[in-house]
């Protein structure tokens, strides 16, 4: 049925990938996406030419899938903070010989005065510890055993907001997180969610990622500034990215142009 279209792989994961993926596909484009979360899968609708593969891959893996599907490119539109999955993408298509596609969603303005900076997640733990009040850690599960360890009294100061999948909950309570500490919902969140969350919490600092307007980083930023307490915001991680775009339209031009060349596919 697909014979002919051309094709293009995309690390997906999030809501950034489900926009590029459904905008090659109304360019006929056949679309391959790579995610390594079923919550990655379940953003993705696939039919039309779309299909969905679960698991991550190393460089090795996807090289080979590159070439197996005879994809004309790899578009990343990962998540700010999935480094390795950046890193294994530009490397396959140096591998591959095709051309690497970034989408980045925009950063946070930095002159906020309520922000206080941190490189790493490690740095931000040491930041959070030096709060005496409660902390509302809003990075997801994959640092929470960082911030367990740093933070004095972790299993009784530090409250965290995750996903509501049974994974994610295990890696809270395997940090020494129970019940009362983890907060298991799925967003968006409102300014107004937010801040009652943190009254809930008695927090006296939240943690969050500079995950953009999709991630919900004005909302908490509004709730903290309401409440009256700081935000501790992790950096992104600093990567040498090529063809890097934070517009969607300009990303699907410039790959269905490059789908569009002789020899491939």
């Amino acid at each position: 049925m697909y014979k002919g279209m051309q094709h293009v792989i995309v690390i997906a994961g999030t809501s950034d990938a489900r926009q590029i993926i459904e905008g090659l596909a109304r360019k006929g484009i056949r679309v391959t996406a790579t995610v390594a979360t079923d919550f990655g899968g379940s953003l993705i609708e696939t039919g039309g030419g779309v299909s969905v593969l679960d698991g991550r891959l190393c460089a090795g893996e996807m090289a080979r899938l590159v070439e197996e599907t005879g994809a004309k490119c790899v578009v990343d539109a990962s998540h700010p903070y999935a480094a390795e999955a950046s890193s294994n993408a530009i490397s396959a298509c140096r591998l591959a010989n095709v051309p690497y596609y970034r989408f980045e969603r925009a950063c946070t303005l930095s002159q906020d005065k309520n922000i206080i900076w941190a490189g790493d997640f490690h740095k931000a733990a040491q930041k959070a510890d030096e709060f005496d009040g409660n902390v509302f850690l809003t990075v997801g599960s994959n640092n929470i055993e960082v911030f367990a360890r740093t933070i004095r009294n972790s299993k009784k100061r530090l409250f965290a907001r995750v996903l509501p999948q049974s994974e994610v909950i295990l890696r809270c309570e395997q940090a020494g997180l129970d019940a009362s500490s983890i907060i298991a919902a799925k967003g968006p969140f409102s300014p107004e969610m937010n801040i009652e969350m943190l009254k809930h919490c008695k927090a006296a600092v939240m943690v969050a990622k500079d995950s953009g307007a999709q991630g919900g980083t004005p909302q908490k930023l509004l709730a903290c500034a309401d409440v009256g307490i700081p935000v501790i915001m992790v950096r992104r991680p600093e990567l040498e990215y090529t063809n890097k775009t934070g517009s969607i339209d300009e990303l699907l031009e410039a790959v269905v142009r490059t789908a569009s060349l002789k020899g491939g596919g």
